[in-house]
């Protein structure tokens, strides 16, 4: 009877084992996004928890059918899944600067011919995308992205928006808008300065070391808004993106450049007479070979920083509650000129749902 009794105990125990190993699996299946763990695991399921937008946007579902989920190229990111604060990032996010590069993976949109990034000759009818390209250059298309000589993947293709995570439709109630269109100054204050000029599609400030800063301003003004700056300097450069200017009471404006003694770089908060609000002190964001993406949300007195998709910080600052956004470049000691290059300027009215929200963009 023992025997038995062991040998029956022996059974139950070894099921035990096997429906939890099974439970186990399912389980790592669902948060890894592993599809070949269990049937039916992996999608974009779980995702669609907080991004409920996912479910209808372009560029997820085309990717779906082709069986590349978001983990795929964002990583599992499980810290960021069970963050129910918002406080934890994905762990892969791509900046603008990045986004041909990452696409361009020989595995997915592989570039022809000796180039290191898919182009517009990539695509099966080079022909009619150069057509549709020409067509829409300097203008918004109805995904909110404007399209420049130099056009990501996600400027054509759906509505993947790499400055923030995509939300619900009820809360998307402001369209993104382009403040440089590519071609001339419209919609700016006539310059003081001849620094500003247009070249080749794209925004030049170029500034003699000894010549007076100069200040590029929009006719709109603006309170509670998201904003993306696209940009590549000549190194090194001071400039900035002022955010609320009113004249003679400018506001804060978010510094683009290198210091060394005290460290502080791209992306660290200036408050005009009071010195930085908000240091960045990694020096390693920006790229100073190529274009960079300022991301900056500004909500009543706080403003939120983000440089190639990594948050710098958020900080409290007195200012206008309303005012120009702008550019500013200043010139810098020695025999060369100060300049920066600026491909797109977008911005996104906050509606009062978003501006009274407490949680990160």
């Amino acid at each position: 009877m023992v025997r038995a009794s062991m040998k029956s105990t022996s059974i139950v125990t070894a099921i035990a084992a096997v429906l939890l190993a099974a439970a186990l699996t399912i389980c790592v299946a669902e948060e890894t996004g592993d599809t070949t763990a269990a049937p039916g695991a992996g999608g974009n399921s779980k995702c669609y928890v907080c991004h409920p937008a996912l479910k209808t946007e372009a560029i997820t579902l085309d990717h779906l059918a082709m069986g590349i989920t978001c983990d795929q190229c964002h990583g599992p990111s499980i810290e960021h899944m069970h963050d129910e604060m918002l406080m934890t990032e994905p762990d892969l996010l791509f900046g603008r600067s990045e986004v041909r590069t990452m696409c361009s993976d020989s595995a997915c949109h592989a570039p022809g011919d000796d180039r290191a990034t898919y182009d517009l000759e990539d695509h099966r009818d080079p022909a009619k995308v150069r057509q549709f390209h020409d067509e829409w250059l300097g203008r918004t298309r109805p995904n909110g992205r404007a399209i420049t000589r130099n056009p990501v993947c996600t400027d054509c293709h759906g509505t993947h928006n790499l400055d923030e995570p995509l939300r619900g439709d009820e809360e998307q109630e402001g369209p993104w808008v382009a403040l440089f269109n590519g071609v001339d100054l419209t919609g700016w204050k006539r310059p003081v300065s001849k620094a500003w000029t247009v070249e080749r599609g794209r925004l030049i400030g170029r500034l003699d070391a000894k010549a007076k800063p100069a200040n590029l301003l929009s006719d709109a003004q603006f309170d509670n808004y998201l904003l993306a700056i696209t940009f590549r300097a000549e190194w090194p450069v001071r400039a900035g993106v002022w955010l609320r200017h009113a004249g003679k009471h400018p506001g804060p404006r978010v510094e683009i450049f290198d210091r060394d003694k005290p460290a502080a770089f791209t992306g660290s908060l200036r408050v005009p007479g009071k010195g930085l609000a908000m240091t960045n002190l990694r020096k390693d964001l920006t790229d100073r070979e190529s274009w960079n993406t300022l991301s900056v949300r500004v909500e009543e007195n706080r403003v939120q920083v983000w440089l190639n998709g990594e948050e710098v910080g958020a900080v409290g600052v007195e200012g206008p509650g309303r005012g120009c956004i702008g550019i500013h470049l200043a010139g810098r000691s020695g025999a060369n000129a100060s300049q920066i290059e600026v491909r797109e300027i977008l911005v996104r009215s906050l509606a009062q749902s978003d501006a009274s929200s407490d949680g990160p963009s």
